[in-house]
């Protein structure tokens, strides 16, 4: 429990979240926590592994709902697949990099594929790709635009992803003048 609800503030605050916020903010005492887990380091590995089973998870149970409007799919796809990139990107960072990549390895179990593929199955005729490729352009467009960036320029937003997805640079929507 304690691991699980330390995820959000890791996603928040990153490797400067301290067992003593954390203690604050679960409303426990910060000693609980030591006990728990030993160090800082096993409360660490403990988020990020709640934080990787929760979002296996969420992908058995499906994505997107495959009855929406191609619009609305692609929205909340975008919507969430970015909340996801950004949870990853901070869980990945609190790991050196040789553990990191036990996690990077488990996001190719195919599921997110499939899942996808399924929920854009009925809108197959609609696409300019075949359903069982966009979960990868999506993942490209997803973490290229979530990934943290140290440049001037703002990144792209949600709605921004959304229309490039749906219609590149210059398309336009279809049925409208």
């Amino acid at each position: 429990m304690i691991a699980e609800q330390a995820v959000p503030l890791f996603i928040e605050h990153g490797a400067s979240l301290t067992t003593r916020q954390l203690a604050e903010h679960l409303g426990i005492a910060e000693g609980t926590i030591f006990r728990a887990f030993g160090d800082k380091e096993a409360l660490v590995r403990a988020a990020v592994r709640a934080f990787f089973d929760r979002a296996d998870a969420h992908l058995s149970t499906g994505i997107v709902d495959a009855s929406l409007p191609l619009e609305e799919k692609v929205s909340r796809l975008v919507r969430g697949a970015r909340e996801h990139a950004r949870g990853v990107f901070a869980m990945l960072s609190l790991l050196d990099r040789s553990e990191a990549g036990e996690y990077i390895a488990r996001a190719r179990s195919g599921e997110f594929e499939a899942a996808i593929a399924k929920a854009f199955a009925p809108d197959a005729e609609n696409l300019g790709v075949a359903p069982d490729r966009i979960a990868v352009l999506m993942r490209v467009a997803v973490i290229a635009a979530s990934a943290p960036h140290h440049h001037q320029q703002s990144p792209l937003d949600d709605d921004e992803l959304v229309q490039f997805i749906l219609y590149g640079i210059a398309g336009q929507p279809r049925g409208k003048d």
